[in-house]
């Protein structure tokens, strides 16, 4: 009979993938994860404020 994958994974490997779990779930929570893709949105553009003092955009 086979043998099940049995790949074992280090109390450390698993503390990292709970992180970068965590980190996702959070950035989701927030808004910041596309609900379509499950991808980070773009970083927006900002201009400071001083660069549109004046501006007639």
């Amino acid at each position: 009979m086979a043998q099940p994958n049995t790949t074992s994974w280090s109390d450390g490997l698993h503390a990292l993938a709970e992180a970068a779990e965590r980190v996702w779930l959070d950035q989701w929570a927030r808004g910041h994860i596309n609900p379509t893709t499950l991808q980070p949105e773009p970083a927006a553009q900002t201009e400071p404020v001083l660069a549109l003092a004046g501006s007639t955009r």
